[in-house]
């Protein structure tokens, strides 16, 4: 019965609909059909108010009605650790292309061994190493 319960969760969060201009629904795919240009690194300039910051940036080829969205996972322990990093597809009004996606995680570690960008439970893309700006 729980095997059945979870299998049917997961079934159910596999894709997004969205409804078309004529008013049939559309279903959204869990992941773009391809992504390009990830980079991450920690913004650590010295100033007044500021913060450490893990900024995550990349392109996500999306459908007509979907956008990208990216979200903070948990980090790793490894010394120094590893941050993974959600990409969602949202609905919306946007027009199919490729959508910048942009996170930034305040406050950030000192330094992170690599960020891992996962989508749909797939490894989408690995940056090593993640540079310091300071």
């Amino acid at each position: 019965m729980r095997k059945g319960l979870i299998a049917l969760m997961g079934a159910m969060t596999m894709t997004g609909c969205v409804t078309a201009e004529d008013g049939e629904d559309m279903a959204l795919p869990v992941c773009p059909v391809e992504t390009r240009g990830w980079e991450a690194w920690v913004n650590a300039m010295p100033g007044p108010d500021a913060t450490p910051t893990l900024i995550v940036m990349g392109e996500a080829l999306m459908p007509e009605k979907a956008t990208a969205v990216l979200t903070a996972g948990p980090t790793d322990r490894m010394m120094p650790p590893g941050q993974r990093v959600a990409l969602s597809i949202e609905p919306s009004d946007r027009a199919a292309g490729w959508d910048q996606v942009r996170l930034e995680i305040k406050p950030a570690l000192p330094e992170y061994s690599s960020v891992v960008i996962g989508c749909g439970g797939n490894t989408i893309a690995t940056i090593q190493p993640v540079m310091v700006a300071q």
